[in-house]
């Protein structure tokens, strides 16, 4: 491997780790929830993180700095507790393409915020590079909704700010674990802070959510953390149902769980924390954002089709960018 790149490798390998965790998540959430796929994968990835740390570091809580830590875990509750939870609602609303393009705000939120926050710069040929690649990956994405649903304006409208509340959970959350990664800290420590206090997050929600739905009934999608019993009725299409479940967990639900996991909160958090500690966050965060595009040969699976020539041409001009932000890098 060539470690001049190493940053830019990680950042794509994390993008294709999301593809196969989105796929699993998918298969396991269509059958127990969202909610309780949320909280089972994040009990899972903190045992596996923390039993890994020990191996590997000979404790099994990291010791990064009051500081650091700090940073991370709050990176984990917003992009991992909190961002997750807008990202379902926006799956049941909007469906999962339109939130795949609100998604792609990520990397401008982190760019501008880390601009304004930190000083982080980037040239010209970086700039252009983010550019043709979030135009590719944001054409491919809005080409049309993966499932069609019939909502009304005000669900529209709701959906569309959740989405845009993921990303922007999303970007913030990259900038501040970024900004922790800085200096001789590694990514497995990092990850396991983050994803630790990502877990904590996503308990409470689940007690809040289960609170809720105990203290009264749900008569109107008003929040992310109710709108998916409201919703599930004339939605079933969505591959998310958010509240939570006592479903049956059968050994498929599992073996998804558990691949969905590796790939996504060990590998996938892994890749990115390196990425973002090789890379500046803006072009960390794009090189991430391409998962609407390497899920594109999934598109005869999942969706009975094949990908069309405006979806092949999007993916094109998508490798293009990354091209000229890799080599932007190290000019």
């Amino acid at each position: 491997m060539d470690m001049q790149h190493a940053g830019e490798l990680a950042g794509l390998a994390t993008s294709a780790l999301w593809v196969v965790s989105s796929l699993a998540f998918a298969a396991a959430g269509r059958k127990i929830g969202a909610t309780q796929l949320n909280l089972l994968r994040s009990l899972l990835a903190c045992v596996i993180l923390l039993g890994l740390q020990w191996y590997f570091k000979g404790n099994p809580w990291p010791s990064i700095g009051a500081n650091r830590t700090w940073f991370l875990a709050i990176s984990g509750l917003l992009g991992l507790a909190i961002g997750d939870q807008f990202l379902f609602a926006g799956y049941v609303i909007v469906g999962p393409r339109t939130t795949t393009l609100l998604m792609t705000l990520a990397p401008a939120t982190a760019a501008i915020l880390s601009w304004i926050v930190f000083g982080q710069s980037m040239s010209w040929q970086a700039i252009l590079g983010m550019a043709i690649t979030l135009v590719g990956v944001l054409w491919v994405a809005a080409e049309s909704p993966h499932a069609a649903s019939a909502i009304n304006p005000s669900q529209q409208r709701k959906g569309v700010l959740f989405g845009a509340a993921a990303a922007a959970c999303q970007g913030i959350g990259m900038v501040l674990a970024s900004n922790a990664l800085r200096g001789d800290v590694d990514a497995m420590s990092a990850q396991t802070v983050r994803m630790s206090a990502g877990a904590v997050g996503i308990i409470v929600i689940a007690l809040v959510v289960s609170r809720m739905r105990q203290a009264k009934p749900i008569s109107a999608a008003s929040t992310p953390l109710d709108v998916g019993n409201q919703l599930q009725s004339n939605l079933q299409p969505a591959i998310i149902a958010l509240a939570p479940t006592r479903r049956l967990i059968n050994q498929p639900v599992i073996v998804a769980i558990v691949i969905g996991t590796l790939s996504g909160p060990i590998l996938g958090v892994w890749c990115s924390l390196l990425a973002l500690q090789k890379l500046d966050v803006g072009i960390a965060t794009t090189l991430m954002s391409l998962v609407p595009v390497m899920i594109l040969p999934f598109s005869k699976w999942i969706e009975g089709r094949w990908p069309t020539p405006r979806a092949i041409l999007g993916a094109i001009i998508a490798v293009v960018g990354v091209v000229i932000l890799a080599t932007a890098a190290h000019a």
